[in-house]
């Protein structure tokens, strides 16, 4: 009888669950290389880990994910990305320079999903379609004003809590974002500039989309103050460690 019921229980199951990709070898790259910034190790990483990153990306590049459940599939593309950006680093790419970044995010491509992807097709592609734009702190671009890379590989089962947290990480660092209550004018990430659209495209709903991740002082500043916002410069040297340039 034990067993019928186990049958029946995996005959009902959505085939989507059956697929459990496994993020862990970027996981522990991401802990073994980064320091608590968020920056790369970049040389240790090429020495010691290209093997194993390489066996992830020929991982992603196999995996089909279009069948799983939303988590699922929105953790495997996060990943993706920020892995994709990493090995282009250590292929010599970086963002430094505008012709830099024309050739990282719009030409540098690698296998993934079944096909040829660049950084930017996984974002707009891949990513843009499941309309979070927490997303935008969980994506880096090898830049010392991205949001800082995480020191954990993205997870279906802990996604939402992982998102919020790096929302408020990122709102809540200085160098990156001035929101704090009672500054006269909130100074913004171009983050917000860039993708407008994706917070609401005005300036009360981006103050607004930013009201729900930060503490109380700042969400009343921002609801009730309505301050001005302005954009901080961006800074696109590379996110590496001293001494850590590939």
């Amino acid at each position: 009888m034990r067993a019928a019921l186990l049958a029946l229980v995996v005959a009902v199951l959505p085939l989507d669950r059956a697929v459990a990709f496994d993020h862990g070898a970027w996981d522990g790259i991401l802990a073994r290389r980064l320091d608590a910034d968020g920056r790369v190790a970049y040389r240790d990483l090429a020495a010691h880990d290209l093997a194993t990153l390489d066996g992830y990306l020929a991982a992603l590049a196999a995996a089909d994910p279009s069948g799983w459940p939303r988590d699922d599939r929105f953790a495997f593309w996060l990943n993706a990305y920020n892995a994709l950006i990493v090995r282009a680093v250590l292929d010599g790419h970086s963002a430094e320079s505008l012709l830099g970044r024309l050739r990282l995010f719009s030409h540098y491509r690698r296998p993934l999903a079944g096909g040829p992807r660049t950084p930017d097709e996984v974002e707009k592609e891949s990513l843009h379609g499941f309309g979070d734009p927490r997303m935008h702190a969980a994506l880096v671009c090898a830049s010392s004003s991205c949001p800082r890379l995480r020191r954990r590989a993205w997870v279906a089962a802990t996604l939402d809590a992982d998102l919020d947290a790096e929302v408020r990480r990122f709102l809540a660092d200085p160098s990156r974002n001035e929101v704090g209550a009672g500054v006269p004018v909130v100074r913004l990430s171009m983050i917000f500039q860039w993708y407008r659209d994706d917070f609401g495209s005005t300036d009360d709903a981006v103050r607004a989309w930013i009201a729900r991740h930060v503490d109380e002082a700042a969400r009343r500043h921002l609801l009730e103050d309505r301050p001005p916002l302005a954009y901080l410069p961006y800074d696109w040297t590379l996110n590496a460690q001293p001494g850590q340039r590939p």
